[in-house]
């Protein structure tokens, strides 16, 4: 199952690098809160997890010019189109959320938005998002959450799709793998009625 998912995700993101994800995505009302947030943080260096075709971090480097930005997707052809679309000063790498082929300690903030519900480890991936932040680094997470019936069927349905989703997570489910991670002060709220954003804390 983990390989399927994840070759799935693979294939369905790398056959849709001309679609909609590639023009904005789906999901710009979500970003004006993760935008918030780094403006309060303003980190040095920043790095965005499951990056798709780099549509949130365009925006963060037209608000934020003075951030080095940072990508990481399992899609060649997202992390193809987030070079075309940042300044030659970012710094985009094939790899697997699970398994990051970077460094300890690197990164001020850790962004994800609507990607950990294509993990079929999520545990791994904050994991690794709290090895590669830096002491008194941010996590900042943002997914889907819906009410439990919708939920369910997403959840039922997810298998049957081509993109390689996995789960739609409760809100304790994820407080209770940040919290897992390592991360503290762990601040869930939701912010639309199909989306949570969750900013934790490594410790310093």
């Amino acid at each position: 199952m983990t390989q399927n998912a994840k070759q799935k995700s693979r294939n369905y993101f790398n056959s849709h690098r001309q679609s909609r994800l590639a023009h904005g995505g789906y999901w710009r009302h979500d970003y004006r809160y993760q935008l918030e947030a780094i403006g309060r943080i303003m980190p040095d260096r920043l790095i965005d997890i499951g990056c798709g075709p780099g549509a949130f971090l365009s925006l963060v480097e037209e608000m934020f010019p003075k951030i080095q930005l940072n990508a990481l997707d399992l899609s060649e052809e997202m992390i193809h189109e987030t070079k075309e679309r940042l300044s030659n000063t970012a710094i985009a790498t094939v790899g697997d959320a699970e398994n990051m082929p970077l460094q300890d300690e690197r990164y001020q903030a850790v962004t994800c938005n609507m990607s950990i519900h294509h993990y079929p480890h999520p545990q791994n991936a904050l994991n690794e998002m709290y090895r590669i932040l830096q002491p008194g680094g941010y996590l900042l997470l943002n997914d889907m959450d819906c009410i439990a019936p919708i939920r369910a069927a997403a959840n039922w349905l997810f298998p049957k799709l081509p993109g390689g989703d996995v789960k739609m997570y409760r809100w304790d489910e994820i407080e209770g793998m940040v919290r897992s991670a390592g991360f503290q002060n762990i601040q869930y709220r939701k912010i639309s009625p199909f989306s949570f954003q969750c900013i934790a804390e490594k410790a310093r």
